[in-house]
Order: C-alpha cells, then structure tokens, then sequence
C-alpha cells in the first residue's frame, strides 16, 4: 500500500521474515529476529508477513513513527519527555489512518 506523509511517497510492504532479518543484520548484525524495518533511501516500510495482524499492526504503527521523525521533527534534538509527546500527539491521527485503511486493504484483499 502506498501513502505519504508530509509530501514523500512511502509504500508498505510485507515480506518474508529471513529476508527482512537479513536485512535487518546488515545495520545490526546481533539481530536474531526482525518485525519490521524502515528504509528511508527508498522510502519503504517492510513488514515481517510471518507475524498475526496484532503483531504486524503494532510494528507498522512503529516503523510509521520512524516516518513521521524521519519527516517532521528537527535532526540533532534532545528528545525530551516534553517532546516525545508533543510528537506522539502530533502524528496519532495521521499514524492511525495509515494503519486503518492498510488493514482494510488486506481484508478486502483476503475477501476476494
């Protein structure tokens, strides 16, 4: 599914898990599992498809907050208290969107 967020075209999308943590160990090489990782080069959220949907949609509302810091919020900051939520007020909406309508996609998807 695609989406933007503050004009960037992002795409959701789900993949097998040992790819994804053969990914994941390219930046972290003690990783032994992987839910879901963020690219922002090629602005592109990939999922872990092995997960339950409750699993799958608490880590996509996670990779989406890396989207949102990655788009909205000032580099180099000091990520206090006081601004992690103003950040967590600021993007529920938008974030909860995103989620609900990749979630409808995938249960029409399931119906047909």
């Amino acid at each position: 599914m695609k989406f933007e967020i503050n004009n960037r075209k992002w795409e959701i999308m789900e993949v097998d898990g040992n790819w994804l943590l053969c990914e994941y160990q390219k930046e972290y090489e003690d990783a032994i599992f992987c839910f879901g990782l963020t690219k922002y080069d090629t602005q592109i959220i990939y999922l872990n498809r092995d997960m339950k949907d409750d699993v799958k949609k608490q880590t996509l509302y996670h990779e989406l907050m890396h989207c949102y810091i990655w788009s909205f919020v000032t580099k180099g900051i000091e990520i206090s208290e006081e601004v992690m939520c103003d950040i967590s007020a600021n993007s529920h909406d938008l974030i909860h969107k995103i989620v609900d309508d990749y979630f409808k996609k995938i249960r029409i998807k399931d119906i047909n």
